[in-house]
């Protein structure tokens, strides 16, 4: 009987053993961005306010399926350290510009989110605090 009851404990600790998941959600001026760590990696992803459940991998560093109604080209590395995403880009363009030099990132720790770059030939800066959402 002892056996059977310590091979139960066992099994539950191996199938309970990485269960670990985390997701924030940022609402920022123009969007939302959230952050979901499963314990073995962390995926990023962003929708704007006008489309709260069109979600699109963020940062854009190809065209895809899920962002091609809007993107046209990207030359972008996403760097994800730690609750800090950044985006940076030589180049993207999208349907409404393009945006050349720049990076954006988003602190989801510090719920901050800050850009710069060239929008349409034009220097751009933002710098704006976020909300948390559930």
């Amino acid at each position: 009987m002892k056996k059977f009851i310590l091979q139960i404990i066992f099994i539950n600790i191996i199938l309970s053993g990485n269960v670990y998941s985390e997701e924030i959600i940022l609402k920022c001026k123009h969007a939302f961005y959230k952050y979901v760590n499963d314990g073995q990696k962390v995926f990023t992803y962003s929708t704007s306010i006008k489309k709260k459940n069109d979600w699109h991998e963020w940062p854009k560093t190809k065209v895809q399926d899920d962002n091609k109604d809007f993107l046209i080209f990207t030359d972008a590395e996403s760097i994800i350290d730690g609750y800090e995403v950044t985006e940076k880009f030589n180049k993207i363009q999208w349907k409404g510009g393009t945006a050349t030099n720049g990076s954006m990132t988003v602190d989801f720790k510090n719920k901050t989110r800050k850009t710069k770059a060239t929008s349409n030939g034009k220097p751009y800066n933002a710098s704006e605090k976020c909300k948390l959402t559930k």
